[in-house]
């Protein structure tokens, strides 16, 4: 009906929003649960401090609402109702939380020529959201979510980091409720339950069913809201607003499939149902510049494919630059997962892998010299060499996960896996080496979704390499080198940050490396014992047992090794572990780690 009309010129913006939502009676329990969440605001120099500093950060990278909209969202918020939230006057609070409730009930109004300001100022100060006040506990949390306990943030404001981590998840979790509950599917609410999702995500782990669920909400919103379909500047959406969306969508599908991928499940949204036409690669500045003609300028200077001309890697640089090797992605787990026959695999990967080359031949100059070439790490600066370095490691990830399934479905070599899992580990160790770098909560959780499966992929081939009857004259990795960069990879798991969600699956990684070192590393026995067979001639043995000097085992399941290598499972996306290997993982007994 809304197609036919438009095409006769019927539609208005009146006929759209003639299904509003009406002011409707707002339960009490909802009112004190409101005013209890509007507690937390009261603390007005640490959530300031909170938001300062997590702007400030080098882990702050993948959000899409950025530093402009959340200050000016902020500044409004207490320039309205700043004595009230400082005083929490219960009757002036109950008021301020029925106006959250009333204006979040309404939708958001804007067409074409609404300006950045106006629609910042729509869900601020007396037309505050509950979507708003999710977003400033999502950002407050995030900040202590990847900076560390010693930080004298917390001393400062005489909080504990994991107290106040929960709490700005549960004040999250609260005001999504309400924006759920008053029917608010609207940007700041997919914001906001995105935002709430990642911290989720990383508290309670990938593995968590709570995040999963919570995953599956942000997806439905996400198609509910059409955002999978073409989203363009018109009469009734304005161009910032519209890059805005695609922003978010392009990160929703890439933490969709990266879920997917990690978990071994089919993927809930696909790019065959999404236009994923991707964001302009423009800076926040000049996407919310309040004079039409200096955004029309940025756009001119942007070369054919979307890229900024002077070689810089921003966010947006980032993001739209992934998004294709994102689809890659899936189509490698659709690969792993789908019923294909040897030959259909290896054409659907020769398609993959020359779909992938098209992409690296399309990009810049500046972005594609990534692939081959490492310098400027000791020269870069943190955030340049953050940025460089993820986009790195996707594609490097695509391609390991690749070769494990020609490796496990067309009965390809081990030699392609064992090198992409070497460039990935020496990535890790080189980025070690910079010790800004080596100190943030960004490089430990990349030390554990990146370098964690490389890292065990290495340790396993350097154990069978050392249990050949005669040693190789040109050995596949070179034992010393290896053993350093395994035995310094192992040491700084140990600093992972005690909340980390997945923290048990990547200790029972490290201990898996530490005790393969000793092995390697341990004197030879005396009691005239036989060696172990070699384990190139173990594909027809259930599991393969590694024995210390304490003769403690360590059982190794089957479908990990084939032929000539290890066989771990595909399902790795770029920020998460292997599903065939975490699943290992998980199935060893305690009493297999005898450590103190």
């Amino acid at each position: 009906m809304t197609e036919d009309l438009m095409q006769l010129g019927v539609v208005s913006i009146d006929l759209e929003q003639a299904t509003a939502v009406h002011k409707q009676q707002i339960p009490n329990d909802l009112i004190v649960s409101g005013c209890q969440i509007l507690a937390f605001l009261q603390n007005r120099a640490m959530i300031d401090c909170g938001i300062d500093r997590f702007f400030e950060c080098i882990e702050c990278i993948h959000i899409h609402c950025g530093e402009l909209i959340m200050r000016q969202w902020i500044s409004q918020l207490w320039s309205a109702h700043g004595e009230t939230l400082s005083s929490q006057d219960p009757n002036q609070i109950r008021q301020l939380c029925h106006l959250l409730c009333e204006n979040t009930a309404k939708p958001l109004v804007f067409d074409g020529n609404t300006t950045a300001r106006q629609w910042i100022s729509s869900a601020t100060g007396n037309h505050i959201r509950w979507g708003v006040v999710a977003m400033i506990a999502n950002y407050v949390g995030s900040y202590t979510m990847v900076t560390k306990s010693s930080d004298p943030f917390f001393k400062e404001f005489k909080v504990e980091r994991k107290s106040l981590l929960h709490h700005m998840a549960k004040v999250s979790e609260v005001c999504v409720e309400f924006c759920r509950e008053f029917g608010a599917l609207d940007d700041i609410f997919i914001s906001a339950l995105f935002e709430h999702y990642n911290i989720t995500q990383y508290t309670k782990g990938g593995m968590s069913y709570t995040a999963y669920c919570l995953g599956a909400e942000l997806n439905s919103a996400f198609v509910a809201m059409g955002l999978h379909q073409e989203i363009k500047a018109d009469t009734r959406l304005p161009i910032f607003l519209a890059e805005l969306r695609k922003r978010l969508r392009a990160l929703v599908y890439t933490a969709e499939i990266s879920t997917a991928t990690f978990l071994g499940r089919p993927p809930r949204l696909a790019h065959r149902y999404i236009n994923l036409d991707p964001p302009l690669d423009l800076t926040d500045t000049q996407l919310f510049s309040e004079y039409p003609q200096e955004l029309d300028i940025a756009i001119l200077k942007l070369d054919d494919q979307g890229y900024n001309q002077d070689g810089e890697i921003h966010h947006l640089t980032w993001i739209r630059s992934s998004l294709n090797f994102t689809k890659r992605r899936e189509d490698i787990l659709e690969l792993s997962l789908g019923t294909y026959s040897p030959d259909e695999v290896r054409q659907n990967a020769s398609f993959i892998q020359q779909r992938t080359e098209e992409h690296w031949a399309n990009l810049p100059h500046f972005l594609s010299s990534l692939r081959q070439s490492t310098s400027g790490l000791e020269t870069w600066e943190p955030i340049d060499l953050h940025f460089r370095n993820i986009f790195r490691q996707g594609p490097q990830a695509n391609s390991l996960l690749l070769h494990r399934v020609l490796m496990r479905k067309a009965g390809s070599g081990p030699a392609e896996l064992i090198h992409t899992a070497q460039i990935i580990l020496g990535d890790v160790m080189r980025l070690y080496k910079r010790v800004e770098i080596s100190e943030t909560t960004s490089f430990i959780y990349f030390l554990t979704v990146h370098g964690l499966r490389s890292a065990v992929i290495l340790a396993m081939e350097l154990l069978k390499q050392e249990q050949l009857p005669v040693y190789p004259k040109e050995p596949l990795l070179p034992r010393s080198r290896t053993i350093q960069d395994l035995s310094i990879f192992s040491a700084k798991l140990s600093d992972l940050d005690p909340i980390f969600g997945d923290k048990d699956l990547c200790e029972k990684g490290q201990k898996v490396i530490s005790r393969i070192l000793d092995k390697i590393l341990s004197p030879p026995k005396t009691t005239g014992q036989p060696c172990h067979t070699c384990l190139m001639q173990t594909q027809q043995l259930d599991t393969i047992t590694i024995t210390d000097n304490t003769s403690h085992n360590i059982h190794v399941p089957e479908s990990l090794v084939v032929g000539n290598d290890i066989g771990y499972d595909m399902n790795v996306p770029i920020l998460g572990a292997d599903h065939e290997f975490r699943l290992w993982l998980e199935s060893i007994d305690s009493q297999d780690w005898p450590f103190k």
